[in-house]
């Protein structure tokens, strides 16, 4: 469980810190794409830092 708990933490610092990039200038962490704007950057990795962040502190809440 700690090692699943270790995961999550790195996801989410990951994907926070390529959402910061990404409103710093979007080419940074959407090289894949065609168009490049904040709103898919939002998109790609908000998302995914929101739903970490949120399944992260609910284990964690379960754990103690």
């Amino acid at each position: 469980m700690e090692t699943l708990l270790a995961s999550l933490k790195i996801l989410t610092l990951l994907a926070a810190i390529a959402l910061i990039l990404g409103f710093i200038r979007p080419v940074y962490v959407l090289w894949f794409l065609h168009r490049n704007n904040r709103l898919l950057v939002l998109k790609y990795y908000g998302l995914p830092t929101l739903i970490f962040l949120l399944v992260w502190l609910s284990l964690e809440g379960a754990m103690s």
